[in-house]
């Protein structure tokens, strides 16, 4: 299975390789006629646009971490495991007069040696495949779809599925309140919105407020709309208020609404030269519930008000190497003993299950696995990125390495990556994401001890 898969693999990234080269060689035609007039710009009515990616993975597991441990205790897995993953991404923008409209759906089809874990239904509008499938997984899913009123340039009317982008951050935005997390492996990666109804209104001002701008919110909450960002069916009201102030922008946010942790947050930009720019976000969610597994198996939650901020710095050189680097205080996450207590705890109980075939121990462990095996899970994480545009004068590529660093127990993950425009409307992108850390920490216990993909993904 795995050599069909990449075999199968191959096949469409070589279909889409030979579509950009056809498209690039259309394209390429010479055009030396300068003996022109200009054609005065007219507003597009209709745009479409997009892109088409074909992923191929192979990964090497750690069979001795605490997730592969919960999910394979009883089914010993191949150590080297391949994935394959198409998907296509059409964008589409209407214009009428004070009108407009954006859509931009998503369908995925995914076939993975490893047996696929089960996860909920994605929220609607959507449709998924392959439901009892282990190795096949497909959706068909609106990531945006956003209907717009504008009757005047410094007001704007918006409801649909939208995603909202507050915050300063790179990898993380604890003022985020509700959009979903950012993939923190890969925050560039689009996303999926929220249904809301926002509104926008701007102010420009003579002296040192330069401007102000009002954006309240309205985010509903019921069965599989805006799933999981209440614990029931709710109505969420929330704004913010932009500032700008010599030079220097500032946001603040709040968020309310039944089942719902009241949020509140700052953030704020600015450029100290033209090369180098700071920025930072906090936010504090009251009331906050965090399950906590002792080491006897018990649970308990405890309640307090979390407080999270980030704090970051961007660099340019004139060499055009950027550097980023950021720090992220989680107020939401695990302490690094709290992790080591439950990473201990699965490998103590998977241990048991070796020895008496009694799961008992494996079963406590997985009534939390979902709060202790995701993204992010520490409290206190460092970030740094590099990248160089061109490097060696090889035109249309870049380079990139990133490690996000665990400061509690000092493990990391080293992603170093390319992108490399193949025409003008193709690019491959390999990468490497390599976890390093000890048995008990968070980066050791990946399911991953190593990944390595390439991404085919054609512009259209």
């Amino acid at each position: 299975m795995t050599k069909a898969g990449v075999q199968l693999g191959l096949f469409f990234c070589m279909a889409l390789i030979l579509v950009a080269s056809a498209s690039a060689l259309a394209q390429d035609e010479p055009l030396y006629d300068a003996d022109f007039d200009i054609p005065t710009a007219e507003e597009k009515h209709f745009e479409f646009w997009g892109q088409a990616e074909f992923r191929m993975y192979e990964r090497l597991l750690n069979r001795d971490s605490a997730v592969y441990e919960e999910r394979f205790y009883n089914s010993r897995q191949d150590e080297l495991q391949a994935d394959l993953l198409l998907q296509i991404k059409p964008e589409i923008s209407m214009k009428y007069e004070k009108f407009g409209f954006y859509a931009r759906p998503r369908a995925d089809v995914e076939w993975s040696q490893l047996p696929l874990s089960a996860s909920s239904e994605p929220d609607e509008p959507s449709e998924r495949f392959f439901k009892n499938d282990q190795h096949w997984a497909g959706d068909i899913m609106l990531e945006e779809g956003v209907a717009a009123w504008r009757p005047d340039p410094r007001f704007t009317l918006e409801t649909g599925k939208k995603v909202l982008k507050w915050g300063k951050g790179y990898a993380w935005n604890p003022v985020s309140f509700a959009s979903r997390p950012k993939d923190v492996d890969d925050p560039d990666q689009t996303r999926e919105g929220y249904v809301m109804g926002v509104a926008d209104a701007i102010f420009s001002f003579d002296g040192p407020l330069q401007t102000l701008a009002f954006t309240p919110v309205v985010v509903p909450v019921w069965e599989r709309v805006n799933t999981g960002l209440a614990s029931d069916t709710s109505v969420l009201y929330g704004g913010k208020l932009y500032f700008l102030i010599a030079d220097v922008d500032m946001d603040v946010m709040a968020m309310a609404g039944d089942y719902y942790d009241t949020s509140l947050g700052f953030d704020f930009a600015m450029n100290l030269t033209d090369n180098f720019a700071i920025h930072g976000e906090t936010a504090v969610r009251l009331g906050y519930e965090k399950t906590v597994l002792h080491d006897d198996g018990t649970r308990s939650v405890d309640e307090y008000d979390a407080w999270s901020f980030l704090l970051g710095a961007r660099y340019l050189t004139e060499a055009e190497t950027t550097y980023l680097l950021e720090y992220y205080h989680n107020g939401e996450g695990y302490t690094a003993s709290q992790l080591e207590t439950y990473y201990d705890y699965v490998h103590t109980a998977y241990d048991t299950y070796q020895a008496t075939g009694n799961t008992a121990d494996l079963n406590k462990s997985k009534q939390v696995s979902s709060y202790y095996n995701q993204s992010s899970v520490g409290q206190d994480y460092l970030y740094f990125r590099v990248s160089q545009k061109e490097p060696f004068n090889i035109l249309y590529l870049n380079t990139t390495a990133t490690v996000i660093m665990n400061l509690g127990d000092g493990s990391l993950s080293f992603n170093p990556e390319a992108s490399y425009m193949l025409t003008s409307n193709f690019e491959l992108r390999p990468r490497l994401i390599l976890p390093i850390g000890g048995s008990d920490t968070e980066f050791g216990n990946k399911l991953n001890a190593a990944r390595g993909e390439l991404r085919c993904v054609y512009y259209f």
